[in-house]
């Protein structure tokens, strides 16, 4: 289970929530949205515990509103990656559509595995509206080599220049850490440049030369 996978939870588990009590209302929707068997995103956990800590985005009518909730793991029906690009083009114009679904060719030619998460997948998940005019897209993008990481910075560089919103993400390493990609874009070919890498459990600003080290030799050559 990593962030931004789905998570599916069992109809009627008990809930809690991260900020308390919520109004009977809001309880109330995000009970309906999981017994209508949409799936929650799995967010950064907390360190040991028998729970798993989860997301909810409401649509665009309802504010937007974010809410982080906690299930007992016995509770998760599923876990599953992120959508993929293809799983969501169709809430894209096409000057959008057109050229991700170039990019999600190109990223898999190059054997990157790429997921969509924020208000687009949200949208493509319960078909309400999430994304407004300004709205960018979000890719999880997973790489298994340096080489690999730097061909999928080049990717998405050509990708945002092709895109008429903007193109944000985080490019996940083998371990699970992952770094946003413009942020690595701009400290590749520095390995003493420090970059902020989100871990499943926590947050730190990581030299470059220490991120790649699980690359061995290959990293040795960026």
């Amino acid at each position: 289970m990593r962030r931004h996978d789905l998570a599916t939870v069992r109809a009627g588990a008990p809930v809690r929530f991260l900020c308390g009590a919520l109004d009977d209302a809001l309880s109330a929707r995000v009970a309906a949205w999981i017994a209508a068997g949409r799936p929650l995103v799995v967010a950064r956990q907390l360190a040991g515990g028998s729970e798993a800590l989860l997301g909810l985005t409401l649509p665009a009518a309802e504010g937007r509103r974010r809410v982080g909730c906690l299930v007992e793991k016995a509770d998760l029906l599923q876990i599953r990656r992120p959508l993929s690009i293809a799983e969501c083009l169709h809430r894209l114009a096409d000057d959008v559509a057109a050229p991700l679904a170039t990019l999600s060719e190109r990223l898999a030619a190059a054997g990157v595995s790429v997921g969509v998460y924020g208000s687009l997948a949200w949208e493509a998940l319960s078909g309400e509206g999430y994304r407004h005019s300004e709205s960018d897209v979000d890719l999880i993008c997973d790489v298994a080599s340096a080489a690999q990481a730097e061909a999928c910075l080049r990717l998405l560089a050509d990708g945002a220049a092709a895109l008429p919103c903007g193109l944000d993400g985080e490019i996940r390493f083998p371990d699970g850490c992952a770094v946003a990609w413009r942020e690595l874009a701009a400290a590749w070919g520095r390995a003493d440049a420090k970059v902020l890498v989100k871990g499943g459990v926590d947050v730190g600003l990581l030299p470059l030369s220490v991120v790649l080290e699980q690359f061995e030799e290959d990293a040795l050559h960026v």
